[in-house]
């Protein structure tokens, strides 16, 4: 006896796995070809699995209690994280801007020039903060599962800082075009400071948003207990077995960015 879902499940898996081993097999052999000169450009063996269909027979033993099956929105959560990145840049910007123009390091007025910009001119100060969005966000786009516990469906806040905070240092803080405003024993001082406010920030943005919010839903479903082996269907009568009819497609499944590497460029702080 078995459950109807786990047979049809443990038939797509060895399906893919087949496909999965296949692929690497192939793939290994690429270092054979490789080995003697002009052989590396030989085109590489392979196996697609295209449309195929499988007949299942099997005969209903049972229903048992509902069971409860859990899985992460990822597609919700993704969406949580694109609104979260756009309140992580503007509080980030705030918080580092207010700090430098109100320093008392003393610095020419062209070293904070790129700061006053950002106070005074809207147009520039959008585009600034959409450009650390977008890396915000494409910082997250590879494990998206390592910002959530996968057995809550809460969010690491620890993780998520950690991730923001990548970008900041190496999209804003560290960005060579400041280098002057933070050089010397005070400017150091002034970027630690900074990288301060904005971890601090960030921590409570993430804490405040993230909190009581989950991204694990449950659903329950009932237990169809089945019998699919050729002696169980043996012993019962032809009106009890029936045919399940499985039709297999592959699909094609994007992983690309978020954002396109030339969206992601460098931006000029002037």
């Amino acid at each position: 006896m078995a459950q109807l879902s786990s047979v049809i499940g443990s038939i797509l898996r060895d399906i893919i796995v087949a496909q999965h081993e296949a692929n690497l097999y192939s793939l290994s052999l690429s270092e054979s070809y490789g080995k003697d000169g002009k052989t590396k450009d030989f085109p590489l063996p392979n196996v697609a699995i295209s449309d195929m269909e499988l007949e299942l027979k099997y005969g209903v033993i049972s229903t048992s209690e509902n069971q409860e099956q859990q899985n992460i929105s990822y597609s919700k959560f993704r969406q949580f994280v694109k609104e979260l990145c756009k309140e992580a840049a503007k509080t980030v910007i705030t918080g580092i801007v207010s700090l430098v123009l109100t320093s008392a390091v003393h610095r020419e007025e062209e070293d904070k020039r790129f700061f006053y910009h950002l106070k005074e001119e809207e147009a520039f100060y959008k585009k600034f903060q959409s450009f650390l969005v977008r890396n915000m966000r494409n910082a997250f786009d590879s494990n998206l599962y390592e910002s959530l516990d996968i057995q809550t469906g809460h969010v690491q806040v620890g993780t998520v800082v950690v991730k923001l905070m990548d970008v900041v240092r190496k999209k804003f803080l560290y960005d060579a075009d400041l280098d002057a405003l933070f050089d010397g024993t005070e400017g150091k001082t002034l970027r630690e400071e900074a990288d301060t406010v904005a971890a601090d920030a960030l921590k409570t943005l993430v804490g405040k948003l993230s909190e009581g919010v989950s991204f694990r839903r449950v659903k329950s479903f009932p237990k169809l207990d089945v019998a699919v082996t050729a002696d169980e269907l043996e012993k019962m009568p032809g009106d009890a077995v029936h045919t399940f009819k499985l039709k297999f497609t592959p699909a094609l499944c994007s992983v690309s960015s978020w954002e396109e590497e030339d969206e992601l460029a460098d931006f000029v702080m002037q």
